[in-house]
């Protein structure tokens, strides 16, 4: 008489087809549980699934240490949202020895989870191309310092509390890409962004929001040649910014400079290569400073501008056309003009309508805030 056979008897690629059946990851890794060879079908089925990997609340901590164990050498980023409770050294032991191709990491900080936070980072520090911090709580940043030794970091983004901490990432010489962003808005700390970048010679997206970019003493550089893509946001600016022949993409809402008209004069130098422009400057380009943005940009191809205390008529409309037509825009690549005051945009619409090649331009609203 044949011995009984059970699920375990059957093919890998049987057992997988029987976890694609299965919705919801949490049935998948009940039954990885039971047996080896599930284990093994489960591993097989998974394949990438876990490239990104959240620590989630919704599995236990059994079932994420089998995910770990079994998966983590495909995981490549890890995101830690705080949606659990279980973020501790045995967890942290494990990323540690089978997360061996991580390269990103993603965390929610609060008080609590700092000391075990800094204790990872410390473990993988040389691994990590990549990492980004929302701190929820005020308290000092001084998870930086872990990341400072980070030097070989491509990606940073850094939410939350800003304080002495943030001069941590100039030691960040390979750094590619920088996002500080102080989420506390009754108040702009004052962050040397001069002294900080002076050592990023590789340097290609930089965003700052919400702090106040300081005068530098120090010698620093003039010019941020390899940077691609600035954003400054609600920012208060006492220096002038280096020169960035390269730029391509550039943000400016609501920057607070003393020298009136020192905005227009920055994109004007370094509007050559410009493709792409946000501008919501204080105080607002008039009618004159937009025409002479247009010719000084003839490669920017995407605009979002308030259009405030700019008189809308015939002869300024078909200027604007004119401009865009020796700038080689073309109707199968369009302007396009993205207007955020209602009222302008439904006048520069009428008026359009009635100006000769008006298809160089698409027109859009944007919602007002």
């Amino acid at each position: 008489m044949d011995s009984p056979r059970s699920i375990t008897d059957l093919p890998i690629e049987v057992l997988d087809l029987i976890f694609k059946h299965l919705i919801y990851m949490k049935y998948k890794l009940e039954l990885a549980k039971v047996h080896e060879k599930l284990t093994k079908a489960f591993v097989y089925h998974s394949k990438n699934e876990f490239r990104r990997l959240k620590v989630t609340r919704w599995f236990s901590d059994e079932s994420f240490l089998l995910i770990i164990q079994e998966c983590g050498h495909t995981t490549e980023e890890l995101v830690f949202d705080r949606s659990c409770d279980f973020w501790d050294d045995i967890l942290i032991e494990a990323v540690t020895k089978y997360c061996t191709n991580l390269k990103s990491f993603t965390a929610v900080l609060y008080r609590s989870d700092s000391d075990q936070i800094f204790s990872f980072l410390e473990k993988v520090k040389k691994i990590l191309l990549s990492v980004s911090l929302e701190q929820r709580e005020r308290f000092p940043l001084e998870i930086l310092k872990a990341v400072g030794e980070m030097t070989q970091l491509k990606e940073l983004s850094v939410k939350g509390y800003i304080d002495e901490n943030v001069y941590e990432i100039q030691k960040l010489v390979a750094l590619e890409k920088l996002n500080i962003e102080h989420h506390y808005y009754l108040d702009k700390p004052d962050v040397n962004i001069l002294r900080i970048c002076s050592s990023l010679n590789k340097l290609r997206e930089l965003t700052i929001n919400n702090v106040h970019i300081m005068s530098c003493e120090e010698p620093h550089s003039k010019i941020w040649a390899e940077l691609e893509s600035l954003k400054l946001i609600i920012c208060a600016l006492t220096p002038e910014i280096p020169d960035c022949p390269n730029l391509k993409v550039l943000h400016i809402h609501y920057l607070q400079k003393s020298n009136e008209g020192y905005i227009l004069k920055f994109i004007l130098k370094n509007g050559r290569n410009l493709t792409t422009l946000y501008e919501r400057c204080h105080p607002p380009i008039d009618a004159n400073g937009f025409l002479q943005l247009l010719r000084g940009c003839p490669n920017l191809r995407y605009l979002y501008t308030p259009l405030e205390y700019i008189k809308l008529y015939a002869a300024y409309v078909s200027t604007i056309v004119e401009i865009l037509r020796e700038n080689e825009v073309t109707r199968e690549n369009p302007f396009e003009l993205v207007v955020c005051r209602r009222i302008k945009w439904k006048w520069f619409r009428r008026l359009l309508r009635r100006t000769p090649n008006a298809e160089l331009i698409s027109l859009y609203l944007a919602e007002e805030y």
